[in-house]
Formats: structure tokens, C-alpha cells, sequence
């Protein structure tokens, strides 16, 4: 079961505004609009008033088949997302929030877009917020972020700009207004914003002119499994906050060593982990080792308890954590058919057993089949340490492309590479590769 999240935008005359300040950053201010374009390519297809020749388009535009429109269109959406926040990671990086007075608008708020469709709202939040303080993009796009915010972490929100609805692909339950936390004064709230609509009004232009709002209680809602008429059974809240906080253990000493982590989220995560510099230096692969050990032991005892806790279970994202967990860890192979039948069962995207499967086969010193799995390999020459990355023998180079794109990957194995490491792709024998690896042995 996934949750589909809809936000309405009023359109705007700006598109035809003459930017007249020198400082406009013309390039980024062209870059944000692909990204922009790219943000909403695949959502424009889960309209239901998409035109029949929009749609074909669409399909066109980005070599679509049937299949990908009805069973991979959240697949091809989400990898699209995961390369936007790569790319807006790196321009926020460089420049801090692209606001308005350095790329005009619209463009100042494709970042916001970006962030509110990814996972790290939380991270960015305060730049957002610093980015609405100072009049960069409008408070309202500031009140909507942490209104999901406040969703995502099952709290009443402020705005009522937040509907929610349970998915499972295939049927969808009625939507409704996440629980409003002053109901009686959002209104008032909402037009303080810089919102120009009663949330009633704005749930009907969110889900119809039939839509009738209510208000629910934030308990009516977390056991809205129990009330829905599908078949579906309702989550395991308990386990799926659990699997929440072992994949953010997961994650977060791996944040560290991302080259395009912000300062901001850098110092926020030294403070939370309460960490020492040696800490973050030389001693940070042991600490992510010894975090990766912790949360084997959990994820262990969660399968033997209840199989694999897949998207039936406690939804999505937490239904990866396992995932995560046993990618990296040294039981692989243990675990690899049980990944393997979560993901022909649809608890789990088919692309993530295809990644295990493919770092399973390096491993054992064989071709991957996918083009997943990237090797480092290190020389020292002239008393320096060089480094030497690519990507692992593939089985079959030549039709690995379409092999990617009918498992649910959003790019070429020449993208994938140059996004994941700056790699320009070449075809290893794996004679090769292995008298490379040998060197590091």
C-alpha cells in the first residue's frame, strides 16, 4: 500500500515575466526548469483529466510503453525523484536555496518541488524555512512542506493542505483531509499563509466538486486501515516505526560520506550522534559497521517473527529497511530468496532484488546481470594512492539497457554510472576485473 499525495497549484502569468535583474542566474535558472519539467512528467499521467493526447505525448516524449503506463509508473516516477534530489542536492550545495532573487520565478520553486516529493523533507526543512523568511520562495510552499511534515510523522497538521489516500497500484481508497490541528481557526490560518482558499474549497479542487470535507481525528485516521472497504489489512504501526528508526540508523553515518551533504546537516548529525572529529574521520567506517551489526541483529529477529515485513505490512518506504539492512550485510546469499519472493509477491519493487542479485554475483567473482554493482579498486604510485572505479562485469552489455528498463530502472547503465560516481561506463571482461580486484586482495 502506498500513499498518493496531490498538490494543487494555482497557474501563474509569471511564466511571461521579464526578468530584469542582473543577478538572475540564467543557467540555473534553465536548469531548474528541466528539472521542474522532469518533476512532473510522470505525475501528469496520474491526472484523471489528462487528455488522451497529452498522455501520448508524454508517452512519446520518454519512449513509454503500455506496460510502463499501468505497472511501472510509480517505479519510473520514483527513480525520476531520486535523480532530481541528486541534482538538487548538489545545486543547494553550491549555491543554497536557488530562491527568487538569484533564478527568478517560476524557477525559484522547483527545489521546494523536489524536497517535497523526496524523502528528506526533515533534512531541509530549515532551509526552506530560511528560504520563506527571507521572501526567496512564498511562505506558503513553506507551510505546505511542513504541513506533510507533520503527516509523514503521523501529527496533525496546521494548513489542511495535506490529503491522504491508501494505494496499493491497483485500487484506491477514498481520500480524505489529514487531521487539521485547529480546525475551527484554519481558515484564518490559511489566508495569513498566503493560501486563497477555504480548505473546503481546496478539497474540492483537490478531489472534485462532490468532495465533501470532514474532520477527522488523528486516532479515526491511524486506524483508517480498519474503516477502509478493501481487502487490504491495516499496517502494523508499531513495527513499521521501528523499521522507520532502523533505516534512518541505517542511513545516516552513510549521509557523512556523501561529498554533497550540506554543512547544516553535517553539524545537525554530529550533535544528534554526538560525534568526536576522529569520529567522522578515520573512525567513521567502524561506526557505520558497528551500526550495520545492531541492525541485522533487529531485522533478524523482525523476520523470524513475521517473514518479510513488506508493503502489506507497514507500507512504504519502511518496507525496504530490511532491504537496506541485508544489502549491507555479509548474509546475503541467506537472505537473498526470501527477497526474491517478497518482490514476486509485490511486497517489495523487483528493482531491489535485482540489485541484491546482481552484488550477490560480484561477490562470488561473477557477472552481474543488471549493471548495479560499482568496484573500487586502489593502486599506489609514486607514494600515492589512486583510485580506480567501475562498474562490474556484466553478463550481457549489450541488451543490459533494455534488461534495466523492464526490471523498473530509470536509467541507462552510461547514466547510472556517471550520476552514482562520475564513472564514464566501460565493458570489463571479468578476466579483468578479477586481475584488478586481485590487486586489492
Amino acid at each position: 500500500m502506498r500513499y498518493l499525495f496531490f498538490v494543487i497549484f494555482l497557474s501563474a502569468a509569471i511564466n511571461a515575466q521579464k526578468i530584469q535583474d542582473k543577478k538572475i542566474n540564467v543557467k540555473l535558472k534553465n536548469e531548474l526548469a528541466r528539472i521542474q519539467k522532469d518533476d512532473q512528467i510522470f505525475r501528469e499521467l496520474m491526472r484523471p483529466d489528462v487528455s488522451q493526447e497529452q498522455k501520448e505525448k508524454v508517452m512519446k516524449e520518454k519512449n513509454l510503453t503500455k506496460e510502463d503506463i499501468t505497472e511501472r509508473l510509480w517505479s519510473l516516477m520514483d527513480e525520476q525523484d531520486k535523480i532530481n534530489l541528486e541534482k538538487v542536492e548538489k545545486i543547494i550545495a553550491e549555491y543554497g536555496y536557488p530562491g527568487k532573487s538569484l533564478v527568478g520565478e517560476p524557477e525559484n520553486e522547483t527545489t521546494w518541488f523536489v524536497i517535497q516529493h523526496s524523502p528528506k523533507i526533515n533534512q531541509y526543512m530549515p532551509v526552506i524555512k530560511t528560504a520563506a523568511d527571507q521572501k526567496e520562495i512564498p511562505f506558503r510552499l513553506y507551510a505546505m512542506m511542513l504541513d506533510r511534515q507533520l503527516m509523514n510523522e503521523r501529527k496533525e497538521q496546521i494548513y489542511g493542505t495535506q490529503g491522504f489516500s491508501s494505494h496499493d497500484g491497483e485500487k484506491e481508497s477514498e481520500p480524505i483531509i489529514w487531521p487539521i490541528k485547529d480546525v475551527k481557526n484554519v481558515n484564518k490560518l490559511r489566508k495569513e499563509a498566503g493560501f486563497d482558499d477555504t480548505v473546503e474549497n481546496y478539497a474540492k479542487r483537490l478531489y472534485g466538486k462532490n468532495f465533501i470535507f470532514k474532520s477527522y481525528t488523528l486516532d479515526e485516521v491511524l486506524k483508517f486501515g480498519n474503516d477502509q472497504k478493501t481487502e487490504e489489512k491495516p499496517f502494523n504501526l508499531e513495527l513499521k516505526k521501528e523499521l522507520a528508526q532502523i533505516y534512518k540508523d541505517d542511513q545516516i553515518y552513510r549521509e557523512l560520506t556523501q561529498p554533497d551533504i550540506t554543512p547544516e546537516r553535517k553539524t545537525e548529525i554530529i550533535k544528534e550522534k554526538n560525534l568526536s572529529k576522529e569520529d567522522v574521520g578515520a573512525g567513521l567506517i567502524k561506526l557505520m559497521d558497528d551500526q550495520d551489526q545492531k541492525n541485522l541483529v533487529k531485522v533478524e529477529k523482525i523476520i523470524e517473527k513475521y517473514g518479510y515485513p513488506g508493503k502489506s505490512m507497514v507500507g512504504e518506504p519502511e518496507n525496504y529497511a530490511v532491504w537496506y539492512v541485508i544489502q549491507h550485510s555479509p548474509k546475503i546469499e541467506k537472505y537473498l530468496p526470501l527477497i526474491k519472493k517478497a518482490s514476486d509477491e509485490k511486497e517489495l519493487p523487483f528493482r531491489l532484488y535485482a540489485m541484491m542479485l546482481d552484488r550477490h554475483l560480484m561477490y562470488e567473482n561473477k557477472e552481474q546481470i543488471y549493471g548495479t554493482q560499482i568496484r573500487s579498486v586502489f593502486k599506489t604510485k609514486n607514494g600515492k594512492t589512486e583510485t580506480l572505479s567501475f562498474v562490474w562485469p556484466i553478463k550481457d552489455p549489450d541488451h543490459v539497457n533494455e534488461l534495466r528498463k523492464n526490471s523498473g530502472f530509470g536509467k541507462t547503465i552510461e547514466e547510472y554510472a556517471k550520476d552514482l560516481g562520475g564513472i564514464e561506463y566501460k565493458k570489463y571482461t571479468l578476466k579483468e576485473a578479477l586481475e584488478l580486484k586481485g590487486t586489492n586482495d
